[in-house]
């Protein structure tokens, strides 16, 4: 028997060929959604590119996937039942631990400079910065909702994570100000940015956490794929929020009404 072949001329299609026709081996069958013999559930990368999720299979219109097959929904079931609420809780202090300073490294490197009442500085201050920060501070927090969802177990721990990751990122972001670019801060500075300042990221991190709290909410309700559209709204308004706030701030400063 012939091996398979790219060759394009239609001597090689199947009803022209002497020899039985033989299946590429690349095109396998779907895989099993787990493995008869050691019961392991597939790697999330499986799922990723099983093909019962394409519009084609979808149960309205090919009707339910045969047992055994990977689909989304069976691999969450085992997933979520699989993941103790130890790990969850454990993976829950993690991201509350790492959100703040996340959220730091990508504003040092996001490129939000600024501060000035030029077009450049507005942009930055009051649109790039603000849309920078609001993503990172929840940003691992939004990773593990949109390819690991089992890892929470309800939706306070995504709430508590995201508020967390503003409340540390506010802390972080003070001390940098005070030790390095302010060093000779005014006590009147010092309090605005202890209280206004973290109240602003804290609050804002917890309006994104409500936005990512219903994507992940939605997806397990349904056992379908999370979409981060529909938290969409909440990002947008904490972005918003943030960006007011540093505009005004930016123009406060810049025309004296605001002197520390």
């Amino acid at each position: 028997m012939s091996e398979p072949t790219s060759d394009p001329s239609i001597e090689h299609e199947p009803h022209l060929r002497q020899q039985s026709f033989q299946t590429n081996p690349d095109e396998l069958p779907p895989r099993p959604v787990a493995d008869r013999e050691n019961g392991d559930t597939p790697a999330a990368e499986d799922v990723e590119h099983n093909v019962w999720e394409e519009p084609a299979l979808a149960a309205d219109l090919a009707g339910v996937a045969p047992e055994g097959q990977i689909t989304y929904a069976r691999w969450l079931d085992q997933r979520i039942a699989a993941t103790s609420y130890a790990k969850s809780l454990g993976v829950m202090l993690l991201l509350i631990a790492s959100s703040g300073p996340w959220g730091v490294f990508g504003a040092l490197f996001g490129g939000a400079g600024g501060g000035d009442l030029s077009t450049a500085g507005i942009v930055a201050v009051a649109i790039i910065g603000p849309i920078t920060e609001e993503i990172m501070k929840i940003a691992l927090a939004m990773w593990v909702v949109e390819k690991r969802p089992y890892l929470f177990k309800a939706i306070w721990q995504i709430l508590v994570c995201a508020a967390a990751g503003g409340l540390l990122f506010g802390a972080i972001e003070n001390l940098i100000y005070m030790h390095i670019y302010i060093p000779d801060a005014s006590r009147s500075l010092a309090r605005w940015r202890w209280t206004v300042c973290t109240g602003l990221h804290l609050n804002c991190s917890f309006v994104a956490g409500v936005g990512l709290a219903r994507v992940w909410d939605r997806a397990m309700r349904t056992r379908t794929r999370p979409e981060l559209g529909y938290g969409m709204g909440w990002f947008a308004t904490a972005m918003l929020g943030h960006g007011l706030y540093n505009l005004g701030v930016t123009v406060a400063e810049a025309v004296g009404w605001l002197d520390f």
